[in-house]
C-alpha cells in the first residue's frame, strides 16, 4: 500500500503551523478534515489540533486539565518535562466501529508549551507504526515564542 496520490505529500521537518514543528522521517499525505490536520500513510493516522493558552494557565493547570477530562480506559501513561515543553502520552483501544478491536490502538499526546498544546491521535495498525507515532510524537517543537508578553510595552 502506497500513499494516495491525489493528497499532498509532506515529510523532513513539516510546520505544522507557524509556532509548532514535527520532524517526519518518512514520507506521509496531509488533508484538513473537520479542524484537524490529518497526516496519514500506510498503518498509521495522526489526527492532530493546536489549542491557544487564551486563559493564561500554566504548563502545570493545562496538564491538569487535559488529565481531568482524559478517558478511564487510558494505560501506558506518562509524563515527559523538558525545558519549555510537557508532553503527556497515553493509550488507548481503538473506537472505529468498522474494524476489530484488536487490530488497532491508538497513542493520545499533548504536548503543552505556556503559549498553548498540540494534541494528537495517533491511530496505529503494527508495532512498527506505533514506534514510528511514537517518535514523531517526541519530535514536535515549538518553533518560536508565542505567549503573551507580560507587562507593559514601552
Amino acid at each position: 500500500m502506497t500513499l494516495h496520490p491525489d493528497f499532498p505529500v509532506v515529510t523532513d521537518n513539516y510546520p505544522m503551523t507557524k509556532d509548532w514543528t514535527a520532524v517526519l522521517p518518512v514520507a506521509f499525505n496531509r488533508r484538513i478534515e473537520d479542524g484537524s490536520l490529518v497526516l496519514w500513510r500506510p498503518d498509521l493516522t495522526f489526527w492532530i489540533n493546536v489549542w491557544n493558552n487564551d486563559a493564561m494557565l500554566s504548563i502545570d493547570e493545562q496538564l491538569g486539565r487535559i488529565l481531568g477530562s482524559a478517558s478511564a480506559e487510558r494505560s501506558d501513561e506518562q509524563i515527559e518535562r523538558g525545558d519549555a515543553l510537557v508532553r503527556l502520552t497515553y493509550e488507548l483501544p481503538d473506537e472505529d466501529p468498522e474494524r476489530p478491536a484488536s487490530d488497532c490502538s491508538a497513542i493520545s499526546a499533548h504536548v503543552i508549551s505556556p503559549s498553548g498544546y498540540v494534541q494528537i491521535s495517533a491511530h496505529y495498525d503494527t508495532p512498527e507504526a506505533r514506534t514510528l507515532g511514537y517518535q514523531i510524537i517526541h519530535s514536535i517543537t515549538q518553533t518560536q515564542a508565542t505567549a503573551p508578553p507580560l507587562g507593559l510595552c514601552k
